[in-house]
């Protein structure tokens, strides 16, 4: 457990070196906030009640009782903070008719931020869909153990494509980072 907080703690550093060497270091943490804020007002609509907000590096979160919610009210949860991306990320592109270079880096990364929470990996808001769908479909202990498989494949499948991005193309090492991130909490989340 140290090595994993050791490591974590490792790449937090280089993601806070990553986000600081943005154009936008502000706006960026803007899109975590309305991706956050969509869960909350899902979280609201739906009857439940928000326990706790959660703040650090990768963790931006919120924690809610889902006593007393169906399927279909968590998979709203837990799908909300996408489609706010999603939606912010197309008014920003729509209002880009001049070129501004924030707006563009706006629409960018909620594209980005709904796109990597799409990734079935459990810690990961589809992660949380697949399990509510597997639900629906199986016994709780089988929906566990397929999606804590899928969530394995999708994060080493994350982590394969990351490395290659940063070997070929020389992409942005966040990427990288964040697959890294994916992976050791998944391991220490099983």
């Amino acid at each position: 457990m140290r090595l994993a907080k050791a490591i974590t703690l490792m790449v937090a550093l280089f993601t806070l070196i990553s986000i600081s060497a943005s154009p936008h270091p502000f706006l960026l943490v803007l899109c975590y906030l309305v991706h956050e804020l969509g869960h909350i007002i899902s979280t609201w609509l739906v009857g439940g009640k928000i326990r706790k907000i959660s703040v650090g590096v990768f963790k931006l979160g919120i924690g809610y009782d889902s006593y007393g919610l169906t399927y279909r009210q968590e998979f709203l949860v837990s799908i909300s903070g996408v489609c706010v991306n999603l939606i912010f990320g197309f008014v920003c592109l729509l209002l880009n008719s001049y070129g501004n270079e924030a707006l563009s880096f706006l629409s960018t990364c909620n594209f980005s931020l709904a796109l990597i929470n799409l990734y079935p990996i459990s810690i990961l808001d589809g992660g949380k869909v697949l399990k509510l769908t597997l639900l629906g479909l199986f016994s709780e202990y089988k929906a566990e153990k397929i999606s804590n498989l899928v969530s394995f494949i999708c994060a080493i499948l994350l982590w394969f494509v990351s490395v290659y991005l940063q070997l070929v193309f020389n992409a942005n090492i966040s990427t990288l980072l964040i697959s890294v991130f994916v992976l050791i909490q998944l391991c220490f989340s099983i």
